[in-house]
């Protein structure tokens, strides 16, 4: 009589991790780091834009002092 949960138990048991090995998930991972890419990649347009506004203030400066 003891037998009986225990082997219902353990039948519930493989069931269990059955099903759960059994699923396939037919969507890719997320690309958690293409944001962050993202944003890198804005971050250098800026800097560039930054740089060049920069040389040309440079510029303007040097040509009104002569």
């Amino acid at each position: 009589m003891t037998c009986r949960p225990i082997c219902w138990g353990t039948a519930w048991l493989a069931c269990a991790l059955l099903a759960a090995c059994g699923r396939s998930n037919p969507q890719p991972p997320p690309d958690i780091l293409k944001t962050q890419r993202e944003a890198l990649d804005k971050a250098k347009a800026t800097e560039q834009v930054l740089k060049e506004a920069a040389e040309r203030r440079d510029s303007q400066l040097e040509s009104q002092q002569k």
